[in-house]
């Protein structure tokens, strides 16, 4: 299990493939309420691929958890 919010983000960017990889920033996350990211990192380390709307709403619910 990731320890810290920047390793869980490191690997939630890294999963779902993110072009853009400065859009999860995961300096941006080290003061983010550490539940909420384990909560999405669970979600995201479940699965095996991603529609593109489920990619989209994981990176808005990521957005509005940044410092």
């Amino acid at each position: 299990m990731m320890s810290t919010n920047k390793e869980m983000i490191e690997e939630i960017r890294q999963k779902l493939n993110v072009v853009n990889q400065s859009l999860i920033d995961p300096d941006k996350f080290e003061n983010a309420d550490q539940e909420e990211i384990k909560d999405i990192y669970n979600y995201v380390s479940m699965k095996d691929s991603f529609t593109p709307s489920e990619t989209a709403a994981i990176a808005d619910s990521l957005g509005q958890l940044r410092d």
